[in-house]
């Protein structure tokens, strides 16, 4: 397992649904990613404003990626290869 720290802003499509949100899909480099799956979801408090992690599964790799509410913007914090 190869882990690659990137901690970049992204594009991300997401749906707000019921107090939930749920990403779609990402953009980075001028390359689109489909999520497939969201693996885990968790809210960081100690940040001020909170941030909300998500580890969402993009074919074979695994990627981390947050939505920081007080910058109102996505990053993509590393991405996991098999």
């Amino acid at each position: 397992m190869n882990i690659e720290r990137i901690d970049e802003a992204i594009a991300v499509l997401a749906t707000f649904a019921g107090g939930a949100i749920e990403p779609i899909r990402f953009r980075r480099g001028g390359r689109t990613y489909r999520i497939d799956a969201i693996n885990a979801r968790w809210v960081d408090r100690q940040t001020e404003p909170y941030a909300l992690h998500y580890s969402v599964q993009v074919g074979e790799e695994t990627c981390h990626i947050h939505f920081a509410a007080g910058e109102v913007q996505w990053f993509l914090d590393e991405v996991i290869v098999p």
